[in-house]
């Protein structure tokens, strides 16, 4: 039976511990090309996009980052996405959305949504 062990995200010194989960996506932006005489004919590289949301717990000491000012500011940040088998995935961008959530019953949480370009 194999063992599935877990991914981590990091930005700066170290990784993220408060982030319970992550979506990611890279795109390369390809198209078709079609042509009068030859549908599907080739295909032309367009520009690549890599993005990446997460939600992470906030303890009592607050978020382990502060997410809202980067955000706020546009500050260029790294993110690095640590898969098993020893990949990594590392991009430089922005964060463009910060928002929560306040239940009743369960922790505080925030979501947070990246964009920018795989180093």
């Amino acid at each position: 039976m194999a063992d599935y062990p877990r991914g981590r995200l990091a930005m700066g010194n170290g990784d993220l511990v408060d982030v319970t989960d992550v979506d990611f996506k890279f795109a390369n932006g390809a198209k078709l090309v079609h042509t009068l005489r030859q549908k599907a004919a080739g295909v032309v590289m367009g520009n690549e996009e890599f993005t990446c949301s997460f939600n992470s717990a906030i303890s009592v000491d607050g978020p382990e980052r502060d997410y809202f000012d980067a955000a706020r500011r546009g500050l260029q940040k790294q993110l690095r996405l640590k898969l098993p088998g020893g990949l990594t995935l590392s991009a430089k961008g922005k964060f463009t959305e910060v928002g929560g959530k306040l239940p009743l019953d369960s922790e505080v949480t925030i979501s947070v949504s990246f964009i920018g370009k795989l180093d």
